[in-house]
């Protein structure tokens, strides 16, 4: 064999001992990593949230910094009132939103720590979880605290996580900023009525226009109109000329899961329209198992109306998509003119043409 053939050979055989060797260290790196990475995870602090220490919640306090662009810092105070209701006690009593409570809570088993950032103090303000920046929330059962958390930053490594009495920045898994990113408002509960449609026997209408009466007659829905301001024989209710039943049901489905648009905190009656209503609603339910009272004021904000109900003292602002049922004139619920018909408004059965 020639010397250049030897030197060929002897540089293949260089070639493949140095892939031997790289593949050998880039496995030794990785391996390595993937000890270091499981011995740091096994060293992170256990949150132990259990479904058990879960349930026993019955407090929650939520401290969201304040900044320029959100307004103040706010203090959110939750309490349990029973099996699963909750009521708001900071910043205003009021009844809270169960849903979004329990959608919280249901979260926090699902919580845990990935990685530990940095053990230094003096970055918590670089990760945003000092006391002046994070949102802090802390779980009670009693006076116990079942879980006390610092939320600050989220980036590439993850949601910057601090424990109380735990030194050191973390990143969390699970974590969802909407469940906790609430203002007062987004934890009270808005809703108005809560009944089932089927359960309805009566509807009665007062506002400008008339009296409406809609009773229900079997399967379906009879119909009487008296219009205001009438007098003598036009005083008197009749059947609606042209009535459309199913109109009736598509109030009730706007009404029977009937929730706020907003809330009309510090108002008086007298100030929105409402110590004289506009429009009243009243739904009987069947077997006298209760009556819904819906009261319209002024307009509010855009198209919204202010509005209350014989439920609660508070006042609320409801959509003009629910309120154009209480404000609405007679063919809200007559069946709509063919397109190639007269365009003759329809009228109620009993009034004089014009």
């Amino acid at each position: 064999m020639d010397q250049q053939k030897k030197l060929y050979i002897a540089c293949g055989v260089m070639v493949a001992l140095a892939g031997v060797v790289f593949v050998t260290r880039q496995s030794e790196q990785k391996d390595a990593q993937k000890h270091s990475l499981a011995g740091q995870t096994a060293t992170l602090p256990k949150l132990d949230l259990t479904e058990d220490a879960v349930k026993s919640i019955d407090r929650i306090e939520l401290v969201k910094a304040g900044d320029a662009d959100a307004g103040p810092k706010e203090d959110i105070v939750l309490v349990k009132a029973g099996e699963e209701d909750w009521n708001l006690q900071k910043p205003a009593p009021a009844k809270a939103n169960a849903s979004n409570v329990k959608s919280l809570l249901d979260n926090l088993p699902k919580l845990s720590l990935s990685e530990k950032i940095t053990d230094s103090k003096d970055e918590y303000k670089r990760w945003g979880v000092s006391d002046q920046k994070a949102l802090h929330a802390t779980f009670y059962k009693g006076n116990d605290a079942v879980f006390d958390v610092y939320f600050g930053e989220n980036g590439s490594r993850g949601q910057m996580t601090r424990l109380a009495k735990q030194d050191g920045v973390f990143a969390i898994k699970g974590f969802s900023k909407w469940l906790y990113d609430r203002d007062a408002k987004g934890w009270r509960d808005k809703s108005m009525f809560k009944f089932d449609d089927k359960d309805v026997v009566k509807v009665d209408i007062q506002n400008k226009n008339g009296e409406f009466t809609f009773e229900k007659a079997g399967t379906g829905w009879s119909s009487k109109f008296a219009k205001a301001g009438a007098k003598g024989a036009a005083a008197a209710a009749k059947p609606i000329d042209k009535f459309q039943a199913s109109k009736v049901d598509d109030l009730l489905r706007a009404y029977k899961g009937l929730s706020a648009m907003d809330f009309g905190d510090g108002k008086k009656p007298e100030e929105v329209g409402l110590a004289a209503p506009q429009a009243t609603v009243t739904i009987e339910l069947k077997g006298g198992t209760g009556t819904h009272i819906l009261k319209l004021g002024d307009t509010a904000d855009a198209s919204n109306r202010w509005a209350s109900t014989n439920g609660s003292e508070q006042i609320y602002t409801i959509s003009s998509w629910s309120s154009d049922w209480a404000t609405a004139d007679v063919s809200k619920f007559q069946a709509s003119a063919p397109a190639t018909g007269s365009t003759k408004p329809a009228s109620v059965s009993g009034d004089s043409p014009h």
